[in-house]
């Protein structure tokens, strides 16, 4: 199945350059995306693949369509190393660490986030709106990749100019259906209604946060889902499964030949199957017509498949036992390559939430009068890959004195919340006092521990 590339809109848009036929050419574009792209893609990881189209002419041959979604499996593994553990934030800053947690809880921020991988996964890319409730609540909303049509402007940085997001209302008793859009510049909501193509404009609303509020979240530089190279190997391991079923089932149904026996009729047959038994005139034989299957070829086949698939997708076969003695280097070797496609993930996703923190940071100060940066929030992400703990803390314990405990901490995979951790040490350590020994020193009045 082949699909489609994306399409990067790239256009100087101001707001007085917004006209009804602008609108629709940007639809016209982004709608051919939707169907030669979106939902291909999406079809496949919902295990909708090429084979269940497939049409024998013979309808009384099998027929049999037997789907092996890797594109699940590529997905859903990513998005589990990616961001199964959730992205960490610290800042020297606590009062305003304090006011962004409150946000990204009350936004439910970690599901969120693997919302917006997963999709981008899929699609190639993800999209998500910050914008202020009728509470004046800061929220921010993962939305329907195929919803939103992302303008960039021609300078080098291609910094987003607008954003159109569409959706449709559909009147199930009217069996009609009205498209709503809204598009977003750097300081307008413009509200428009389409019905057959014809745009009536609905209203106009500002928002402060001085850019535009809808923030892409690219899955690498080329928007590619993170199955789009396997697609066709996919179909082909499809197509095998499919056809030795087939072939099993011809096998089930085998023909029984009467050799020199031609006198035989239906009444024979039947008395045959009742009874079990065949009684054969001289010369006669009885045996089942089968087609010889060659089960070697056909696994090495399907095996070599599969490897080309996890090798081509950077994704390993979890399937293999990974042995709980294997070292930490044999570990990160077998997961290198998906460890590379994780980081250049990491890269263009941080750049995306740092966005959003600096438009939730822009709203913030300017409804408290505060003064917070969001250059301040240090966005860390954690591996959910399998690593050897033993040989990790016999490498922590080598290096104990020789860097800080917080550089110590920080390299722990485990470890979410470094100074949340370093706080808990020191409350430990103090609880360890003797208490039974301490007595004030009459001199100084110190406390001090025998």
């Amino acid at each position: 199945m082949a699909v489609s590339d994306n399409i990067k809109i790239t256009m100087d848009i101001k707001d007085e350059d917004i006209t009804p036929e602008l609108i629709n050419k940007l639809l016209d574009i982004h709608q051919s995306v939707v169907f030669n792209r979106f939902k291909i893609l999406d079809d496949y990881y919902k295990s909708k693949h090429d084979i269940l189209n497939r049409v024998i002419e013979d309808p009384d041959k099998p027929n049999n369509k037997p789907v092996t979604s890797f594109c699940t499996y590529i997905t859903d593994t990513l998005t589990g190393f990616f961001v199964g553990k959730p992205i960490s934030y610290t800042s020297k800053n606590k009062e305003y660490l304090k006011v962004l947690s409150d946000i990204f809880d009350a936004n439910d921020e970690k599901a969120e986030n693997h919302d917006l991988a997963h999709k981008a996964s899929i699609k190639g890319q993800s999209f998500e709106l910050v914008y202020t409730d009728e509470e004046s609540n800061i929220c921010f909303d993962c939305l329907d990749t195929d919803s939103v049509i992302m303008v960039y402007d021609n300078t080098i940085k291609n910094n987003p100019c607008m954003a159109i997001r569409y959706y449709y209302i559909y009147d199930y008793l009217k069996d009609s259906k009205t498209v709503k859009i809204d598009i977003y510049t750097k300081t307008n909501i413009y509200h428009y209604t389409s019905i057959d193509s014809n745009l009536t404009f609905d209203s106009l609303e500002e928002h402060y946060f001085g850019e535009v509020p809808i923030i892409e979240y690219p899955n690498n530089r080329y928007r590619r889902g993170d199955f789009e190279n396997v697609i066709t190997l996919n179909d082909i391991y499809n197509k095998n499964n499919a056809d030795i079923s087939n072939d099993v089932e011809y096998f089930s149904n085998a023909y029984l030949v009467l050799e020199n026996m031609s006198g035989t009729t239906g009444e024979d047959i039947k008395t045959i199957n009742e009874n079990r038994v065949i009684l054969t005139s001289e010369n006669g034989k009885a045996y089942f017509l089968t087609k010889q299957l060659n089960d070697q070829v056909v696994n090495n086949h399907r095996n070599n498949l599969s490897e080309d698939i996890h090798k081509v997708s950077y994704v390993p076969d979890l399937s293999k036992e990974i042995n709980s003695n294997v070292s930490g280097s044999a570990l990160r070797q077998r997961f290198f390559n998906t460890e590379q496609t994780i980081v250049n993930k990491e890269r263009k996703f941080k750049k995306a939430i740092e966005t959003r923190i600096r438009l939730i940071t822009k709203i913030w100060n300017l409804k408290n009068s505060t003064d917070y940066n969001y250059k301040d929030i240090i966005i860390t992400f954690s591996r959910n890959i399998p690593i050897n703990l033993i040989e990790l803390s016999d490498s922590a314990s080598k290096f104990a004195g020789l860097v800080s405990k917080k550089t110590l901490l920080a390299n722990m995979p485990f470890v979410e919340d470094v100074d949340a951790e370093l706080l808990q040490l020191e409350k430990e350590q103090n609880a360890n006092i003797d208490l039974d020994n301490l007595h004030t020193d009459t001199d100084t009045g110190d406390e001090v521990v025998e």
